[in-house]
């Protein structure tokens, strides 16, 4: 026992899974092997997944992987984050790899990964998305659609799944960062800024993680543009521990977070929710002044917006981070007011010179 080498250290956050947990448990020990520990963290489960865990562990057929299961039980529930920093905390392997103990893994999620374990600080599978109840939506979530070459950390903060710690087997060294306590989508505080500072990936093209989307769970719950809001406010305070010289260093979260996403998130709010955008733009200068300072200064130093932008995106949101800077929230509100009429107007105008065209003749009618 002494001489076992521990590569993996599974952590499995449990609370209130009582339908789900043995069948994760079941794909965990099936995967794992001796050079494996499963740390299960029951965070003040209130229903009977504590009970169903003891009475697995009890009957768990492998002597080695039976004494190298640890649970911990946290008597009040704290958390998502906080059973996480738990594990991580209580852990002894090479590498970390959390399970969502209603998620399910493939019987060769360690073994694929093992040969890379020498060469590589990351280990990234695609994503199998299993929606509780509706079989018709299932699909596979790819990481990446193309191929990715050499060891470029940052092509993959903008895959589908770049914010998730489950799809990832993450050499233990490279968590410098605690997951916030308390948080919704505590995972993107982190994982981006550990893939940053990897400095090389392994990108398997096997949807080995069987990833549950229940109607209660938290991504469920939650509309898109809120939990955009809550993600940018979890990004913002994991760069209050970043020192401010790193800043640039992380400037890829940055383009994926704020000036990829922000009009998409700002306009659906205007639209889905008007009567409290006031509240919501407000709230987002406060919770997010850090970056909106830095992303001011970074603008104003003469530094570019990422090419992917068009330039009257490009433009618009110049202006914005402006706004946003100078805590001016009925200027952002008047800009994107005005951004949507512009849309409208443009709509009505390329309408009415295909009506022309279809009627008069052009290039698309010749």
């Amino acid at each position: 026992m002494k001489n076992i080498q521990i590569n993996f250290s599974i952590i499995v956050p449990v609370y209130n899974v009582e339908k789900y947990v043995k069948k994760s448990l079941d794909s965990i020990y099936k995967a794992a092997d001796n050079d494996c520990e499963i740390i299960i963290v029951n965070d003040g489960s209130k229903d009977k997944s504590l009970r169903i865990v003891e009475d697995y562990i009890k009957k768990i057929d492998n002597k080695i992987l039976k004494k190298q299961t640890k649970l911990i039980n946290v008597e009040e529930n704290k958390g998502l984050a906080n059973t996480k920093n738990i594990g991580i905390e209580n852990s002894r392997g090479r590498f970390i790899s959390f399970v969502d103990s209603d998620d399910t893994i493939d019987e060769n999620f360690y073994n694929d990964a093992r040969k890379y374990l020498d060469d590589y600080d990351i280990i990234i599978y695609d994503m199998y998305a299993d929606y509780e109840g509706h079989p018709e939506y299932n699909h596979i979530i790819h990481v990446k659609r193309e191929d990715i070459k050499g060891s470029d950390s940052a092509k993959f903060i903008h895959g589908a799944m770049q914010g998730s710690s489950s799809n990832k087997i993450i050499k233990r060294e490279l968590y410098k960062y605690k997951f916030p306590f308390g948080k919704e989508y505590e995972d993107v505080a982190v994982t981006p800024f550990v893939l940053i500072d990897s400095k090389k990936i392994k990108y398997i093209q096997n949807p080995y993680y069987k990833y549950l989307q229940r109607k209660t769970s938290i991504v469920g719950k939650n509309k898109w543009d809120e939990a955009y809001y809550k993600i940018c406010e979890n990004i913002n305070n994991a760069f209050l521990n970043i020192e401010e010289k790193n800043f640039n260093k992380y400037i890829d979260i940055i383009n994926e977070f704020y000036f990829y996403r922000i009009i998409d998130s700002f306009d659906f709010s205007l639209k889905n929710n008007k009567k409290n955008i006031k509240k919501i733009v407000k709230e987002f200068i406060d919770k997010n002044n850090y970056v909106i300072n830095k992303i001011y200064d970074y603008l104003e130093s003469g530094k570019k917006l990422p090419v992917k932008l068009t330039e009257n995106q490009k433009r618009f949101e110049k202006k914005l981070f402006k706004y946003l800077y100078l805590g001016d929230y009925k200027g952002c509100i008047k800009l994107l007011k005005m951004r949507r009429w512009l849309n409208y107007f443009r709509g009505i105008l390329g309408s009415i010179k295909h009506l022309i065209k279809s009627i008069f003749g052009g290039p698309y009618y010749a």
